[in-house]
């Protein structure tokens, strides 16, 4: 077992085979444009409030509620307010 715990910077904290965790910050106001990864993706919120966008689907994230993508599958996102979070991508067997 391991801990791993967020810098408050964008970058990588965890990287292997399988499997990449990114620490992403960002400002309120902030928007990452459309795109999508080839990975299972899971973002849990650490800070703030961030709008999460996709094919049918704008939610609102924040601590405590969390969003789960399958590879390839488009989406963005926009900072309500100040934010920090932990994107993991894993490739599935």
């Amino acid at each position: 077992m391991e801990r791993y715990e967020g810098t408050g910077k964008i970058g990588h904290i965890f990287q292997s085979e399988n499997q990449v965790i990114t620490n992403l910050v960002m400002e309120k106001g902030k928007t990452i444009p459309t795109h999508d990864a080839p990975y299972t993706v899971v973002v849990v919120p650490v800070k703030g409030k961030v709008v999460f966008s996709g094919e049918n689907f704008k939610e609102e994230i924040y601590p405590g509620a969390i969003v789960r993508m399958q590879p390839n599958e488009p989406h963005s996102l926009y900072a309500l307010e100040d934010s920090e979070l932990m994107v993991i991508k894993s490739t599935l067997a």
